[in-house]
């Protein structure tokens, strides 16, 4: 079968309603540039029939065979409820056969729109967060809104790709003032011009300092007084942070410390801790100082009633800054070759409005010292990603685009996990939204030695650097040096 309109051939995945009406503004727009060949479903019903006079071609594991057959140059997947497992299988059935692939955006993306006509327009590439992006049903908006209605928020790493995303949202719900704290002035900047524009009457003070300067810290919450604070500052980098183990220890610990102290000082209601699945059975120092920060929290929340403090943990959150997905995107668009450290290593992923859901959820439900976790599914292989990112930009992997294999970077795990094996958790009102208590069996008394100890070495330089993973052996009892 040969193209004879230029037009390109498509065939539509989803024979729902939403495909349905993807295909009436496909046909009632004669400048589309596309042909319908048919559509794809797993619906058993749906084989053999016809929908607008456009046939239903098979299923899914046909899309191989047919795209081959039908001389099919786009796939648009229309299925506005599914992500993840459903978007990768659908390109990795696909892959070396030269396919443009789009999608109809998420229902709850479409659902801030006026949706009422024109699909097409709404009409996207597929993008990481499709192949990855957990559904994970929105929080209520009159309850965060009310929450956050009459209170001043405040949230350090504010310019980070987390804290910015918190920042934003916690604008649109209209806290009576936010107070955004960081060090990173560019980062304050940009952020300051993109709520402005967006909110110009919003209540929000843009502040420039470092979460280690305790007078600092203590100045804005006496002037400021907050509510709530967001503790979103921190040293994220893996590698980074194995080559400069102090910092992480002052920033990631120490830094922690301080706000939280600076919080109970000043009686605010709650207190809520950004952590990572890296700070479970820790193999490196970011996940360790990560790990010591949870302690942190745990101690001041036993030792006090009026603020409730609480942490949030989660995975690799896509798209942040310097996360694998962009640096794998500026590869493939140089040609290759796409770097993985090891074809056996997986992550677990979500997307950033995933993770601020995650936040905001615990902050409305936390009670002091729970932890919270995301039940994120299953985890994906880092070699696997790399080669649905190289199919979706429209090459063969290893074909048009090589993958090479670089080993292990110091410090990290070939896998990771999200809680540790005593911790037990118990389902919440949100999905997939897990609440453990922050206990984990420590001598209190020797970790806060140990920790003053380590901290006034490191601010006496009298430390080797070397001998600091040592120090934090002792520290965090679960920390395990990795061995690359």
């Amino acid at each position: 079968m040969h193209n004879h309109t230029n037009k390109i051939q498509v065939i539509i995945v989803g024979a729902g309603t939403a495909g349905r009406l993807l295909v009436e503004d496909i046909l009632g727009q004669s400048g589309s540039g596309l042909e319908i060949i048919g559509f794809v479903d797993d619906d058993v019903s749906k084989q053999n029939t016809s929908i607008g006079n456009i046939p239903v071609l098979g299923t899914l594991s046909d899309l191989p065979e047919l795209v081959k057959k039908k001389n099919v140059e786009e796939l648009i997947i229309a299925l506005p409820s599914e992500r993840g497992a459903t978007i990768r299988s659908i390109v990795e059935k696909t892959t070396g056969l030269g396919l443009g692939y789009k999608i109809l955006p998420r229902l709850s993306e479409i659902l801030r729109q006026d949706f009422d006509k024109d699909y097409l327009q709404y009409v996207r590439r597929v993008r990481a967060e499709d192949l990855l992006g957990g559904e994970i049903l929105k929080s209520d908006q009159d309850d965060i809104g009310d929450f956050a209605a009459n209170q001043t928020i405040m949230i350090t790493g504010a310019a980070g790709s987390i804290g910015s995303e918190l920042s934003r949202q916690i604008v649109s719900y209209g806290a009576k003032r936010v107070v955004l704290y960081d060090w990173w002035e560019n980062g304050i900047f940009e952020l300051r011009n993109q709520i402005v524009e967006n909110y110009p009457h919003a209540e929000v003070t843009y502040t420039i300092g470092d979460i280690k300067d305790r007078n600092r810290i203590s100045e804005v919450m006496k002037n400021y007084n907050p509510d709530t604070v967001f503790h979103a500052a921190a040293y994220k980098h893996v590698p980074l942070m194995e080559e400069n183990p102090t910092e992480a220890i002052k920033n990631n610990i120490l830094g922690t410390k301080t706000v939280a102290e600076e919080a109970v000082k000043i009686g605010a209601s709650k207190f809520v801790l950004v952590s990572t699945d890296k700070a479970v059975n820790p193999t490196n120092i970011m996940g360790a100082t990560k790990r010591a920060a949870e302690q942190v929290i745990h101690m001041l929340a036993e030792s006090q009633s009026k603020t409730t403090l609480c942490a949030v943990r989660f995975g690799n959150v896509i798209n942040s800054n310097g996360s694998a997905i962009p640096f794998f995107e500026k590869q493939i668009e140089t040609g290759g070759p796409v770097t993985v450290t090891h074809k056996d290593v997986t992550r677990y992923f979500m997307t950033i409005p995933e993770a601020v859901h995650l936040i905001l959820q615990s902050w409305v439900m936390g009670e002091n010292d729970d932890l919270f976790a995301l039940d994120m599914g299953e985890s994906i292989k880092i070699y696997d990603l790399a080669r649905l990112l190289i199919t979706i930009n429209g090459y063969t992997p290893e074909e048009d685009i090589e993958i090479k294999i670089i080993g292990l970077r110091p410090g990290e795990k070939l896998y990771e996990e999200v809680l540790v094996q005593e911790e037990e958790t118990n389902s919440t009102t949100v999905n997939k939204v897990f609440r453990t208590k922050n206990h984990h069996n420590f001598n209190k008394r020797q970790f806060i030695d140990r920790l003053e100890d380590l901290l006034v070495l490191i601010e006496g330089n009298k430390i080797d650097p070397k001998q600091i993973k040592e120090h934090m052996q002792e520290l965090i009892l679960t920390y395990t040096p990795a061995k690359n």
